[in-house]
């Protein structure tokens, strides 16, 4: 016959408390929140060995952590948290139980998640919070959907490593940073709408950009997919333009402006269509390039055209602020060569 695990309570490690200030009783091998006061401040109950947030206090005015269980479910968390709800790393297949509304940062990372819904009786009911103030993170699940995520999230959005295929049920808008990369998407269909900070959606099996949200304020990564266009409404990226190891063939389509552009680790020929400013680095090493026709004018940081099948140096841009990268090419080029064709104040790499 199986041993019985001895029960460990709430009440056997932290006594009476009155809940005036706050709980930590995380890591202390707890197995049943027995014994918790009503309300709390803060209250830590992570790195447990906790199956269910029974018995846990009703209100949280502060933070409230129960990370690193063994919880499948949040039947039994607190009805208000005042703070951050950390419920990341259990086993949790269900968000079951999750406060409605959350004032602080919510993270469901690293469970074992399918669905942002509660799904009873055939019907799907809410099962995250509808409304989180700060960032909300669900990566490192199963999820196939975005059903269920909150409709209004304050801070960033965090959807990556799951199995997503869609972003439909996404929010209309982010505040923050929206973070898809490393799903399994096809299409950009459902993406929010705006996005405050930076978008990225690296890691998928994108062919096109289309779906894209309409405006992006932060850094654009569109990386490691299958791209084979990069149309898309935007004309001015204030930060760094990603689009580096896809199937690129032609840069039509791309910014006129952004901070920095990485197209590096495609199959360009050209570089007709590249942006006419670059404020900071330009990457188009790796590619196919016999021609440097195309580059910008004018790049304030590092230029690096190393990795082609260059020949010769001829092109449209006149200025570099950093350094001239071209080492690996069809033929060498010296110093000389590269300064005769544009003014470089940084080093000369070949």
């Amino acid at each position: 016959m199986g041993k019985n695990i001895a029960q460990v309570t709430f009440a056997d490690v932290m006594g009476s408390c009155d809940g005036k200030q706050d709980i930590d009783c995380s890591n202390r091998g707890l197995t049943s929140l027995s014994g918790c006061p009503e309300k709390a401040m803060d209250f830590n109950c992570s790195g447990n060995k906790l199956k269910t947030l029974e018995g846990a206090p009703k209100k949280v005015k502060g933070d409230f952590n129960c990370s690193g269980n063994l919880l499948t479910s949040l039947a039994g968390a607190p009805a208000e948290v005042h703070g951050h709800f950390d419920c990341a790393h259990n086993q949790l297949i269900s968000l079951e139980g999750s406060p409605i509304f959350i004032m602080g940062d919510f993270s469901c990372e690293g469970n074992q998640l399918k669905t942002l819904k509660f799904e009873n009786n055939d019907s799907d009911i809410a099962g995250c919070p509808g409304v989180v103030e700060g960032d909300f993170n669900c990566s490192r699940n199963h999820l196939t959907t975005l059903d269920g995520a909150p409709d209004i999230v304050g801070g960033d959005f965090d959807c990556s490593d799951n199995q997503l295929g869609t972003l439909e049920g996404a929010p209309k808008k982010i505040q923050g940073d929206f973070d898809c990369s490393n799903n399994q998407l096809l299409s950009l269909a459902g993406s929010p709408d705006c996005i405050g900070g930076d978008f990225s959606c690296s890691g998928n099996q994108l062919t096109s950009l289309k779906g894209v949200p309409q405006e992006v304020s932060g850094n654009i990564d569109c990386s490691d997919n299958q791209l084979i266009s990069i149309k898309s409404p935007y004309k001015k990226v204030r930060g760094i333009f990603n689009c580096s190891v896809n199937q690129l063939a032609s840069l039509k389509g791309a910014p006129a402006e952004a901070d920095t552009f990485l197209c590096f680790g495609n199959q360009l020929q050209s570089l007709k269509g590249s942006p006419e400013k670059v404020k900071g680095n330009f990457d188009c090493s790796g590619n196919k390039l016999i021609s440097l026709e195309g580059a910008p004018k004018k790049v304030k940081g590092h230029f690096n055209c190393s990795e082609n099948q260059l020949s010769e140096l001829d092109s449209t841009l006149k200025k570099v602020g950093g350094d001239y990268i071209c080492g690996e090419n069809a033929q060498p080029f010296d110093e000389k060569q590269v300064r005769s064709q544009c003014h470089v104040k940084g080093n000369c790499i070949s």
